[in-house]
């Protein structure tokens, strides 16, 4: 029964866009200052010496930290700080401190949740690859505590949650690690994916596990984490999660007409030059490369252009190692 897997999809524009989590760590702005004031907010405040501008890692200025106005309760978590990057990141690890304040300040946030927004209307509660939402933070005010993000979040909106167990007075100072997110890459519809059950009864899960959107519309998920699944498919880079993990996979059984059509929405109109999809060809498990891919454009929501960009494969039955399978160069106009 052969499947078709896929991970990462890279359409390569004017330069490579393809990001890679392991080097995309770079400090957004936040502590050094490239991020302004304006572009910090907050749910509230405690007085003027503690508002969002003051929540910037490592800085002391103001009385040290953004506070809210009243106690953190353990059931109602409406305080939050805000960042707007202006543009989509692709964020791979924040860190977090209390207030110090030279030793006059001990509050800090011991848990946090973040929730994060593409385009500042439809927000989303970021949760790690097993479904965790809250966040290990602070122990004391002064020290700075890093959490990697898996998945990392592609957003431009983040808001800092702080969480307790109890009623307690918080203070926070933040920064975000990534990078620009130049894929443009906004979202992507595509069907749910699929169970596949092997020869010795093993069940490998091959659905999109982080995807952020409703029903696989209007999200992201495994397929622009920068993750690329390893050769045998039922084995993962992550520890403790089922087999399957790393990939998304379709049977024909369950395609419509034998194909599987995805739908990638950019943030503007761009010129695609060539398509690398990233593929599983295990296919002593029964699993094979696509054998054919049809490319429709448009540039609104309009209809999809008559002139489609086919390329028929030459399937390869002797390697089965994991690979990216470039579709041919687009014609200069696609």
């Amino acid at each position: 029964m052969p499947l078709l897997f896929l991970l990462l999809l890279e359409v390569p524009i004017a330069v490579k866009t393809q990001v890679n989590p392991a080097i995309c760590r770079y400090p957004l702005g936040m502590s050094g200052g490239h991020i302004p004031d304006e572009d910090i907010s907050a749910s509230s405040q405690w007085s003027e010496s503690t508002a969002a501008k003051y929540g910037r890692l490592g800085s002391e200025d103001g009385d040290g930290a953004w506070c809210p106005e009243v106690p953190v309760e353990p059931d109602d978590l409406k305080e939050f700080l805000e960042v707007d990057l202006h543009e989509l990141h692709f964020i791979t690890l924040v860190g977090t401190q209390g207030r110090h304040a030279g030793g006059h300040g001990n509050e800090f946030a011991p848990m946090y949740k973040i929730n994060y927004s593409r385009d500042g209307t439809r927000w989303i509660s970021w949760q790690n690859r097993h479904g965790r939402q809250v966040l290990e933070g602070n122990t004391n005010p002064y020290d700075i505590v890093l959490k990697d993000l898996e998945p990392p979040i592609i957003g431009r909106f983040i808001r800092f949650i702080p969480v307790t167990d109890h009623s307690t007075n918080v203070c926070l100072r933040v920064e975000l690690y990534g990078c620009v997110w130049l894929d443009g890459l906004v979202s992507y519809n595509a069907p749910a994916g699929q169970q596949l059950v092997l020869p010795d009864g093993h069940v490998i899960y091959l659905n999109d596990s982080v995807y952020d959107g409703y029903s696989m519309t209007e999200g992201l998920g495994q397929l622009t984490d920068g993750v690329s699944g390893l050769d045998d498919f039922s084995q993962s880079h992550e520890y403790y999660v089922w087999p399957g993990y790393d990939y998304v996979g379709w049977s024909n059984e369950s395609t419509t007409n034998g194909h599987v059509e995805i739908t990638f929405e950019f943030d503007r109109i761009r010129n695609f030059t060539t398509m690398k999809v990233h593929c599983n060809n295990m296919f002593a498990k029964g699993v094979k490369i696509f054998k054919e891919v049809q490319c429709y454009f448009r540039s609104d929501a309009n209809e999809w252009e008559p002139n489609t960009i086919s390329s028929l494969l030459v399937l390869d039955d002797v390697n089965p190692s994991a690979r990216f399978v470039t579709v041919p160069p687009f014609p200069s106009d696609g």
